[in-house]
C-alpha cells in the first residue's frame, strides 16, 4: 500500500510537471523550419553543366555512329577558334610537296616574301586517293589510304599556322577512278548493263546521284575541317564532259529522270547542311565558261545561278588555254591572258548580279604554258601578273595560280604591302568615280538596261533589272519576250543622289501595235547591288510594257 501510494505520487508528479512545461509560453516555442542545405560552389555548378553537355555529346555521336555508320566522323570541337573570310591569293599544292621538304620550303618561303597567303592542298586527289592516313572506316575498307605522301597532317597543319598560310583542303569530289574499283555499285554504269563505264582515258566516275558518294566525299570534308583546315574546296563537282557520248553510252542509277545540273546543286546543299557546324567554309571549282554560257549547256551538270548561291566562294577556271579559238573574240585566247581573263570575270560579275547571297568570285588563273595549244604563248611572271591585274581592275582581289608542277615565278607575285596599297587605290579611283566592279557609272548603267530592254537583250536586261519579283533567267526571258510594248526612245532630264542609290527622272516612248505612248517624269532607282549598279525600273513603265497579257512585275 506504501508501495502504490509512492507510485501515484510520482506519475502524478510528472504529468504535472509536463503539463505546466505545455502551458509555459517560452518552453512552447520550437524551430519547425528544415534545416538549409548547403547550396553547390559556381565550380560544382560549372562542373555539373560540362558532364551534362559531355553525356549529351557522348550520346548524340552514340546516335551519329548508328546513323551514319562508315561514313562517321566525330563531332567538332564546340567552342571553335575564329574563322573569319581570307582576302585568299593562293597557289595549288599536290599533296606530294605538302609531304615532302625542299619544294614545300621553298613554297612557303615564296608565301612568306610575297602577297600570296593561301595554299589549296589535295585531300583527296585526282585518283580518288588519300594524301594522309584517314581515320574515316569507309575510307580504309575501300583502301584509299593506300599511297599518304603526307605522314603526319597534324605537323603539316601546325606549320601552315606558323607562317599564317590559309589552309584550303580540295576534294576531288566525282570523278574518283579508285572508289568505282572498290564500289562498282556506286559507280555510273554501262548502258547495256555490262558494268562500271570508263571515260576515254579509261577512269571510272562514280555516280552524281548516289547518296553513299556524297556521304563518303563529306566524310572526308569533315575530318579535313577537324584536322584545321579553313576551307573546303570542292572539285570535279560535275558528270564527266563529251556529254553526247556519255549519254549513248552511260547509265546513272538512281537519276529518277533529276536533270544534271539539279543533282550537283543539291549535292552541294546536303554538304552545305551536313558541314554547318565544322567552322568551314565551302568553295567550288567550275568550268570557266560556265560564267558565259546559260544553263547546264555542256550537260555537265554545272550552272552558275545553281551553284553560286550555295557556295562561299565560286572559283571559275578561267585559264585562257581552256578557251577554243575565237572566244571572246580572241583567234588564240591563249595569247591573250589579260583579255580573257577580263571577259570572263565581267560575264561572273553580271551573273552573279541578280542573285541573292552569290559566293565571292576567286578565279583560278594560269601558271603553265599550254603547248598542246597551236599559237599558243609561253607562261612566265609577265603573263601571270596580267591575268591578276586584269582582275584587280574589276575590283576581284581574291585569286588562285594553277600549275600542277607546283612550280610558280616569284616575280609574278608583290609584296604583301605593295599589294595592299595598289588595291586600296583601284578601291579609291572607283569610288572617286562613282564606279561599279565593272567601270560603270550610275548612269551608264541605266542606259545599258535600257539599251538592253529597247533591243530586247535578255541577258543584259535579266543582270541589270533589279525588282522584288524572283524570276529566274528562263522566266525573265519568257517575261520579255511577252511584252505587247517596246522601248521606242527615252531621255533622262533630271539625276539625284544619295549614297549608293541614283534616281533619276526620264521620259520614254513606248510603241504599240496600235500607235506610240509618251511617258513623263518616270522614276528610275539605280542601286549598287552585288559590286555593280542595277536598275529598279518605276512601276508604271513596268505595267505598260505588259499592258493587256496579264503578267505584271
Amino acid at each position: 500500500m506504501v508501495v502504490l501510494l509512492g507510485l501515484s505520487l510520482f506519475y502524478s508528479g510528472c504529468v504535472e510537471d509536463t503539463f505546466s512545461r505545455v502551458e509555459d509560453p517560452v518552453e512552447q516555442e520550437e524551430n519547425t523550419e528544415e534545416p538549409e542545405e548547403e547550396g553547390l560552389t559556381e565550380e560544382e555548378e560549372r562542373q555539373l553543366a560540362e558532364e551534362a553537355r559531355a553525356e549529351e555529346r557522348r550520346q548524340r555521336e552514340e546516335a551519329l555512329k548508328k546513323e551514319l555508320g562508315h561514313f562517321f566522323v566525330p563531332l567538332p570541337a564546340e567552342e571553335p577558334k575564329d574563322n573569319p573570310h581570307v582576302q585568299a591569293k593562293g597557289i595549288y599544292v599536290t599533296g606530294n610537296t605538302a609531304g615532302g621538304t625542299g619544294r614545300f620550303a621553298e613554297l612557303l618561303d615564296l608565301l612568306d616574301n610575297t602577297e600570296l597567303n593561301t595554299m589549296v592542298i589535295d585531300v583527296k586527289n585526282d585518283h580518288g586517293l588519300m594524301t594522309y592516313n584517314s581515320e574515316i572506316e569507309i575510307v580504309k575498307e575501300v583502301g584509299a589510304n593506300r599511297a599518304t605522301p603526307i605522314r603526319d597532317i597534324s605537323a603539316l597543319m601546325e606549320t601552315l599556322n606558323e607562317h599564317d598560310v590559309y589552309p584550303i583542303a580540295r576534294v576531288v569530289v566525282f570523278r574518283d577512278p579508285h572508289l568505282p574499283e572498290k564500289q562498282p555499285d556506286w559507280a555510273i554504269q554501262k548502258k547495256d548493263g555490262s558494268g562500271v563505264w570508263r571515260d576515254r582515258s579509261g577512269y571510272a566516275w562514280v555516280n552524281p546521284y548516289d547518296k553513299n558518294v556524297w556521304d563518303y566525299n563529306i566524310a572526308i570534308a569533315k575530318e579535313a575541317a577537324l584536322h584545321g583546315f579553313r576551307e573546303i574546296q570542292f572539285d570535279y563537282v560535275r558528270f564527266p564532259e563529251n556529254a553526247r557520248r556519255v549519254d549513248e553510252e552511260a547509265n546513272f542509277p538512281g537519276s529518277e529522270g533529276k536533270e544534271r545540273d539539279k543533282a550537283i546543286e543539291a549535292f552541294l546543299a546536303y554538304a552545305r547542311e551536313e558541314l554547318s557546324e565544322y567552322n568551314v567554309h565551302i568553295s567550288a571549282d567550275v568550268f570557266g565558261v560556265i560564267s558565259t554560257s546559260w544553263g547546264d549547256s555542256d550537260r555537265i551538270g554545272q550552272s552558275w545561278e545553281r551553284i553560286a548561291p550555295l557556295t562561299e566562294i565560286i572559283s571559275p577556271m578561267i585559264y585562257p588555254s581552256h578557251y577554243g579559238p575565237g572566244y571572246f573574240g580572241f583567234a588564240v585566247p591563249d595569247a591573250n591572258p589579260g583579255g580573257t581573263v577580263t571577259r570572263a570575270l565581267e560575264d561572273a560579275l553580271k551573273r552573279n548580279a541578280p542573285l541573292e547571297n552569290p559566293g565571292v568570285i576567286r578565279p583560278w588563273l594560269q601558271s603553265f604554258t599550254a603547248t598542246w595549244v597551236r599559237g599558243h604563248i609561253r607562261y612566265g611572271a609577265e603573263q601571270v601578273r596580267e591575268q591578276i591585274d586584269a582582275a584587280l581592275e574589276l575590283g576581284i582581289d581574291e585569286y588562285l595560280i594553277w600549275n600542277a608542277a607546283n612550280r610558280y615565278h616569284k616575280d609574278a607575285f608583290l609584296p604583301a604591302d605593295k599589294a595592299a596599297q595598289r588595291e586600296e587605290a583601284k578601291k579609291s579611283e572607283r569610288r572617286e568615280a562613282g564606279h561599279d566592279q565593272l567601270g560603270r557609272t550610275a548612269e551608264e548603267a541605266l542606259k545599258d538596261y535600257l539599251e538592253a530592254m529597247r533591243r530586247t537583250r535578255w541577258r543584259e536586261a535579266y543582270a541589270w533589272q533589279s525588282t522584288t519579283n524572283t524570276m529566274d533567267h528562263a522566266e525573265f526571258r519568257e517575261w520579255l519576250d511577252s511584252h505587247t510594248s517596246s522601248l521606242e526612245d527615252y531621255e533622262i532630264t533630271n539625276q539625284s543622289s544619295a549614297g549608293d542609290n541614283v534616281e533619276f527622272t526620264l521620259s520614254a516612248e513606248l510603241k504599240f501595235s496600235e500607235g506610240n505612248l509618251s511617258l513623263e517624269n518616270s522614276k528610275f532607282q539605280v542601286l549598287q547591288v552585288n559590286g555593280v549598279w542595277r536598275v529598279r525600273p518605276d512601276n508604271e513603265f513596268l505595267e505598260i510594257l505588259t499592258k493587256d497579257n496579264g503578267i505584271n512585275d
